[in-house]
């Protein structure tokens, strides 16, 4: 195993100096037309791009410089001809170029460097290129043309940055405009625009001019207009100022306080109101609402308990029956309750009341709502309970139909292993019939729910709703046999074969249960009814 490790190792060894081989060969021959064109830069970029993935190729070092340096003595000649042309912008270009191609080759090949004439060259053309940029960018800034005049100092600052101060007019370039944007806004009041301008400044160069002391007067003025617009009383735009302000200092002046009067205040001042008229749920909610993102604001949360002992709103739930529900009307009563219970609404407040036919809802027809009978069932039971409403729940429905079972008589294999007188094991097939059963049952309910004031006997809500369910199984039988000994048969070219892959299926039905379970049907019409029901009474607003 050794041995053969070790030969494998090798061999691939071998292959990857092919390919490397491979790779330099090629490299260097398409190097060499490059060159033989005249093309040097772009030979040496080829060099270049193969030790930046592999380093250490002797071959393709010195091919390198080889061709780098012809390259720079290229180039050496144009910056001779654009200086004798005048062209200094030309001259500090190609050679800022070239130096940095000579950066990247001294990178793999040592000791190349651009002529010492050449340099010179570089030299007296940069210091009159920089004085010739400098004015003209000093000239952009005094015509306010400051995009032209920061391109013009990043120039600079990319050959020399230090040149003159160079930097503290790019700085202008770059600020200016920003500065001068920030001031033309706060002159048209929009202070938090302004402040977005000059904080861009301060992020980028906090000491630039005074913008430290413009950041804290834009925020001053935003303040002032805020507790203008509440002594007008104008919530709306005091609390979007005092927001804004507060948002980008908490501990401004009073900010904290003047922002939670700015909104807290209508909705404090309409919740009175709605108490005096009787709208406790809905001065319940706004009061909630202050108590719960400001903590306190005056006697709001006093208000607050005052408006849910007057919102409360008891609501007595009562089912009714038709004959053979199979309690179902207890269950939906129960379910309904359950429900309200666990959303947790501060408002409806549960009894549970009856679940017989013996209430006169059951028999009164929504015609006759005033008449005698209904009005002492009301004074004798609902009265006495404090509840506003009554939830009745009529069941008119309720219907487990179950269809007629239908079989089918199959042919099947049994399969007995049985000890042969030679002491080995044969197999016996014998064909046998076992029956397959299917079976369908079918729920059907339908349910009326009414929301009744007691106090006038007005319908509030009233609603028809029904759904049914099905369910189908399919069981198997045999009574001859061992159920587990037999097989389901396929017929391939007239023979008749055992089909082993059904096997498992076959024994499921075997073992099914013949009987539904009808109480997950109930279930499901349960799940949907409770739903709907429960939802409906948690929007409903008395006070609407």
């Amino acid at each position: 195993m050794k041995l053969n490790f070790t030969k494998k190792y090798s061999i691939a060894l071998s292959l990857l100096f092919v390919f490397a081989c491979s790779v330099k060969n090629a490299t260097l021959k398409k190097g060499a037309e490059m060159e033989k064109a005249g093309n040097f830069k772009q030979a040496s970029e080829l060099y270049l791009g193969v030790l930046y993935r592999k380093q250490n190729l002797p071959e393709i070092e010195n091919a390198l410089r080889r061709s780098a340096q012809l390259h720079i003595s290229e180039t050496a000649f144009t910056i001779a001809n654009k200086n004798e042309k005048g062209d200094k912008e030309g001259v500090v270009n190609e050679y800022y170029n070239l130096n940095t191609f000579v950066n990247q080759v001294n990178a793999f090949t040592k000791n190349l460097d651009i002529d010492p004439q050449t340099k010179a060259i570089y030299n007296k053309n940069l210091d009159q290129y920089l004085i010739s940029q400098y004015d003209l960018g000093i000239k952009y800034l005094s015509e306010q043309k400051f995009a032209d005049a920061e391109d013009v100092f990043n120039t600079i600052s990319r050959f020399n940055p230090n040149y003159k101060d160079t930097q503290k007019q790019l700085s202008i370039a770059v600020n200016e405009p920003v500065y001068l944007s920030g001031i033309q806004l706060f002159g048209e009041k929009k202070y938090m625009s302004a402040y977005e301008k000059w904080n861009e400044i301060y992020s980028r160069e906090a000491n630039y001019k005074d913008v430290k002391n413009k950041l804290q007067q834009a925020l001053n003025e935003r303040y002032k207009e805020g507790s203008y617009y509440l002594m007008q009383e104008n919530f709306k735009e005091a609390e979007l100022a005092f927001e804004q302000v507060k948002n980008i200092n908490s501990n401004y002046l009073d900010v904290k306080n003047l922002h939670r009067e700015a909104a807290s205040e209508p909705i404090y001042r309409k919740a009175i109101k709605d108490l005096k008229k009787g709208k406790c749920r809905t001065a319940y909610l706004g009061l909630d609402e202050i108590v719960k993102r400001f903590d306190s604001y005056k006697n709001a949360d006093e208000l607050k308990s005052e408006a849910l002992v007057c919102a409360e709103y008891p609501i007595i739930v009562e089912s009714y029956r038709v004959r053979n529900s199979n309690g179902f009307e207890s269950n939906i009563q129960n379910a309904v309750i359950e429900d309200i219970l666990a959303s947790k609404n501060p408002f409806v407040k549960i009894i549970k009341g009856s679940n017989d036919i013996s209430s006169p809802y059951y028999n009164i027809s929504e015609i006759g709502k005033n008449n005698s009978q209904l009005k002492r069932y009301v004074e004798n039971s609902y009265f006495s309970t404090n509840a506003k409403a009554v939830l009745t729940i009529h069941i008119n429905q309720y219907q487990l139909q179950e269809e007629p079972v239908r079989s089918y008589e199959v042919n099947g294999l049994e399969v007995k292993k049985l000890k042969a007188r030679s002491g080995g094991d044969s197999i016996v097939e014998k064909r046998v019939v076992y029956k397959e059963y299917e079976k369908r049952s079918i729920l059907q309910s339908n349910i009326t729910y009414r929301l009744v004031e007691i106090a006038t006997g007005k319908i509030l809500m009233q609603k028809t709703i029904q759904k049914s369910d099905e369910k189908q199984i399919r069981y198997a039988r045999n009574n001859d046999s061992n159920y587990k000994l037999i097989y389901p048969i396929r017929t391939i070219a007239d023979q008749i074969m055992r089909d082993e892959s059904n096997y498992k299926n076959l024994q499921t039905l075997f073992q099914t249960s013949d009987q539904i379970n009808s109480q997950s049907l109930a279930d499901t019409i349960l799940t949907d009814f409770r739903k709907r029901i429960v939802s409906e009474i948690l929007l409903f607003n008395p006070e609407e």
